[in-house]
């Protein structure tokens, strides 16, 4: 059985942010978007699965250093961002 936890009034609980601030422009979020889904075609096509999950493998590679490009200008400048450990 689950125990319900009543809250006196709606604000009593913490507030929930409906969206995150924006990393990337509208057309970095596009390419991002379109290699993700291209990731994702290669991945879900049947025959040879070795060549599809390669060509998967390019794709969320590319997605990949996308989103570090579009979230360079945001992030601090440390030893992880630059040289990719901590």
């Amino acid at each position: 059985m689950t125990k319900v936890i009543r809250l006196s009034s709606p604000r009593a609980g913490n507030q929930v942010h409906t969206s995150a601030p924006a990393i990337a422009t509208p057309a970095q979020q596009a390419a991002i978007e379109n290699a993700l889904s291209m990731a994702l075609y290669f991945i879900r096509q049947p025959g040879d699965a070795a060549a599809n999950v390669w060509a998967a493998t390019a794709r969320t590679n590319r997605a990949l250093t996308l989103l570090k490009h579009a979230s360079q200008g945001n992030a601090l400048a440390s030893s992880a961002n630059t040289l990719g450990r901590a």
